[in-house]
């Protein structure tokens, strides 16, 4: 026996066995509105890293690294300058005695969780398809080095809840031939060295997008004992160094 579907019945078959339609965005415009990102780094060796941005809409942002909240690092008031917690500190980062020890060591985590969202950043690049809700899309994508190009696997998760997950995973190296005299390759052994300074193969980086909103503004009751302002103001509060800083007042 033959069993003939209508029409429209065959065409929604169809299409439900089709991938669905991917909507282009910028990642960029997603982490400047984003409340909350989580930035979670894994070498191929060695200790992973996890920090935490948070942005609020008054231009107030914080961030922290380790589990849960983690600790806070350093925060800007008002688009403002920088206030860095001078005992913050993670497994296995330097000793920190003096002040200005104390003052590179947050700058380093600062740099840190900055470094590796804009690493993600570099190896997904802006232009991205967000995959319909609840679904994952994959995409294969190149940078290059000094003589050739890195190799990502870049995976895309939209979550129902709308959260957005990115995550980079380096899977190769390339090195192209000389392509005439004006292609300068300097030496093998400069090849080697820079070859060495590239991340090895297996590392990734994932960013959490929180589709959350913006709240207003950190609190003012917040400490901030043991902090630094990179102005010379500061305050023993988060509503202290608004006051003191000036940068809330423009």
């Amino acid at each position: 026996m033959r069993v003939f579907l209508p029409v429209v019945a065959l065409a929604a078959a169809i299409s439900a066995a089709l991938p669905a339609t991917a909507t282009p965005m910028s990642l960029n415009e997603r982490l400047t509105s984003a409340s909350r990102i989580e930035v979670n780094q894994v070498p191929a060796h060695g200790p992973s890293l996890l920090g935490h941005v948070q942005q609020f809409r008054n231009g107030d942002s914080l961030i922290s690294l380790g589990e849960g909240e983690g600790a806070p690092v350093v925060l800007t008031l008002c688009d403002g300058k920088a206030h860095f917690n001078l005992e913050a500190s993670w497994p296995g980062a330097p000793v920190a005695k003096t002040l200005e020890e104390k003052q590179m060591r947050a700058y380093g985590m600062y740099m840190a969780v900055m470094g590796g969202m804009a690493m993600v950043q570099a190896a997904a690049g802006d232009a991205l398809a967000l995959p319909a809700a609840g679904q994952t899309a994959t995409v294969q994508h190149e940078t290059p080095w000094a003589y050739g190009k890195e190799q990502y696997t870049v995976a895309v998760t939209n979550a129902a809840s709308g959260q957005l997950r990115i995550k980079a995973t380096k899977t190769g190296n390339t090195a192209k031939p000389p392509s005439g005299p004006q292609d300068v390759v300097s030496t093998d052994d400069d090849k080697a060295a820079r070859l060495a300074e590239l991340e090895p193969v297996g590392t990734w980086r994932e960013l959490v997008i929180s589709s959350e909103p913006m709240a207003e503004a950190l609190p003012d009751a917040m400490p901030l004992n043991g902090w630094m302002s990179a102005g010379g103001a500061g305050g023993a509060t988060v509503g202290a160094a608004r006051k003191s800083s000036g940068d809330c007042a423009r």
